[in-house]
């Protein structure tokens, strides 16, 4: 049943989008629940066809300069021009993986007032590699979860883990939270701690899937988390209140060993170790050159 103003919207910001946007638009255009429409389309002034198919597919298009595109300024913008009730970020690259993805997102939104930001599961693709793979299946388990602020003791760092991938958000809750911040980086955790911290549940919905992984060199890699570490000091202030971060780095590397090990990858191990140590010390630099 679609009315007037819309109950859902569906944004993409897109740059560049190769083949893998055309599967994402395909997948799109099957959903259930909403129309090509409902979805917009944010370009920052893409050379190659993604522009084209988008407008093929019958979706939304606002084409932005490039230096104007923020990962959360371009999210922030588009929340407030919304008149949707729910609005599921998505990026150029997650594939849905069944033709009702976005209304069983946004369904536990619809049903609970009280959850914020529900967000699906990942899974493996093929291109990804062992490496990529475990990480999607760390963060991304089998089964689904309610989060709030009661299980920061339990969950620390994880209670804010949340993706723009691939997430529905409560819209008038989201403005009334403060909207995205600007930053490059990392908004979608910093939009899950404010959602906390506001008394809203988190929800990850493991029964709703995209497509989506990637395979990152280890120079790119060590590059992430420079980023990461930056993020985490200039964000000191929220990421105090849930526990140590390196906490989860352990946990993550002694799982990372296990699933090798059971896959027997073992040839695999000694890169894994070393993309481990890069993470680190990535990490830590981004902590001892972030400004603040």
């Amino acid at each position: 049943v679609m009315i007037s103003k819309r109950k859902i919207e569906v944004v993409i910001p897109t740059y560049n989008g190769g083949k893998k946007f055309y599967q994402v638009a395909e997948m799109l255009k099957q959903q259930v629940g909403i129309t090509p429409n409902d979805v917009l389309i944010i370009d920052s002034s893409s050379s190659d066809q993604t522009v084209q198919v988008a407008r093929n597919a019958g979706f939304r298009v606002q084409i932005i300069n490039k230096k104007d595109f923020g990962h959360g300024k371009t999210r922030r913008r588009a929340a407030e021009q919304s008149t949707a009730e729910y609005i599921v970020f998505m990026t150029q690259d997650a594939i849905p993986a069944s033709d009702d993805s976005i209304i069983q997102l946004c369904k536990p939104l619809m049903e609970n007032q009280n959850i914020g930001v529900t967000y699906g599961r990942q899974l493996p693709t093929p291109e990804a590699g062992a490496i990529g793979n475990h990480a999607r299946l760390f963060n991304y388990p089998a089964h689904s979860q309610m989060k709030t602020k009661a299980d920061i003791p339990v969950l620390g760092i994880k209670t804010i883990f949340c993706s723009d991938s691939f997430a529905a958000y409560n819209r008038m809750a989201l403005i009334s939270i403060g909207n995205f911040m600007d930053v490059n980086f990392g908004e979608d955790t910093l939009i899950a701690a404010k959602y906390i911290d506001a008394g809203y549940v988190v929800y990850y919905n493991s029964t709703v899937c995209v497509y989506h992984a990637h395979r990152l060199s280890l120079m790119n890699e060590m590059k992430r988390y420079v980023v990461i570490g930056e993020f985490h000091k200039k964000y000191k202030m929220v990421f105090d209140s849930y526990r140590k971060v390196s906490m989860e780095g352990f946990s993550f590397i002694k799982s990372e060993l296990i699933y090798l090990l059971k896959g027997k990858r073992i040839v695999l191990i000694p890169y894994a170790l070393i993309r481990n140590i890069l993470k680190l010390v990535g990490y830590k630099y981004g902590m001892m050159i972030s400004s603040n």
